[in-house]
């Protein structure tokens, strides 16, 4: 008997040195909510209220860390019975060894946040109805800065959405970013207006952060009852560049091993972007070469009855 004391008190002094052991850096909490209404009109309406939490970690000079946390509250409504969805973000973020800084904060109309933890992302995307194209936005979790919108043409369910990406490996050099932006965006369709006898149909955009901002404008004529539709946004290497066999493409990334370790960006290149679009009289397909580390126009290919121009 008093050796099953002892080892109950054993256990139990085990454990009161387990949480006196435990040191809290940093702590929060919030609610989450959901609610299913009938509205004045009779119709049946789902809203949701996600409070959520994601810890980004970033890694510096020898192998030195920041830390990341982004503090989001998504607030959702959609019908049961008609098409469509609203909602609205909030996003805070605080860094520092104990998340003791707040680091910058965002309101916005939303209805999703994803993360892309190897470049340091915060996407947010919004989502309508009828055709719309989800308009994501590209934000650096260290600044806040919007690096670019863009909508996402890989067709990947479920995978992190992230613009297109140019990444040198071994190098301080930051990512370059690509997005294109279609006539169908819900959001960020900040055209001018297009070429004479065209229809505006795609913004190419090209970013760093705080760094510079490219954006060019593509343009076509259409046959009648037809809208300019964008086919497929691909990256690919650029066969006039003779290292560019080095590049590998993933998931919409390419490693520029053909400048392993560089540090002049003016030596960013190697690939393009290719966008086949079609106004109904057949695909077009323009191709704009990444040349000195901007898109360049004097290569591009730009086939008949389509303009591209800088804006």
């Amino acid at each position: 008997m008093n050796r099953f004391k002892w080892i109950l008190l054993t256990v139990a002094s085990m454990a009161v040195v387990a949480v006196a052991a435990e040191h809290i850096f940093f702590q929060t909490a919030g609610t989450s909510a959901f609610g299913y209404v009938k509205d004045i009109n009779n119709l049946r309406q789902v809203k949701k209220v996600l409070q959520d939490y994601e810890l980004l970690v970033m890694y510096g000079p020898a192998d030195s860390q920041s830390l990341y946390l982004v503090d989001s509250k998504l607030t959702t409504q959609y019908s049961l019975d008609v098409d469509g969805i609203a909602g609205k973000l909030k996003m805070e973020v605080r860094t520092g060894d104990n998340l003791q800084i707040p680091l910058w904060n965002k309101a916005e109309d939303a209805t999703g946040i994803d993360y892309d933890h190897e470049f340091g992302l915060v996407t947010t995307g919004l989502s309508q109805c009828c055709g719309a194209v989800t308009g994501y936005r590209a934000y650096d979790v260290k600044s806040g800065y919007l690096i670019l919108s863009f909508n996402s043409f890989s067709g990947g369910n479920g995978a992190v959405q992230h613009p297109f990406v140019l990444d040198v490996p071994n190098s301080q050099l930051p990512q370059r970013y690509i997005g294109v932006i279609s006539g169908d965006s819900t959001r960020d369709q900040d055209f001018v207006t297009p070429a004479p006898g065209m229809v505006k149909t795609a913004l190419v955009k090209m970013g760093i952060v705080g760094k510079f901002y490219q954006r060019l404008q593509l343009d076509m004529k259409v046959a009648e009852g037809y809208a300019p539709s964008i086919m497929s946004v691909t990256m690919e290497k650029n066969p006039n560049d003779p290292d560019s066999g080095k590049i590998e493409i993933n998931n919409d990334v390419a490693t520029l091993w053909n400048i392993d370790g560089g540090t002049d960006p003016n030596a960013i290149q190697g690939v393009q972007m290719k966008i086949v679009v079609n106004g109904g009289d057949g695909d077009k397909t323009v191709i704009i070469p990444v040349v000195n580390d901007r898109l360049n126009l004097d290569q591009a290919t730009v086939p008949e009855g389509v303009s591209l121009k800088a804006q």
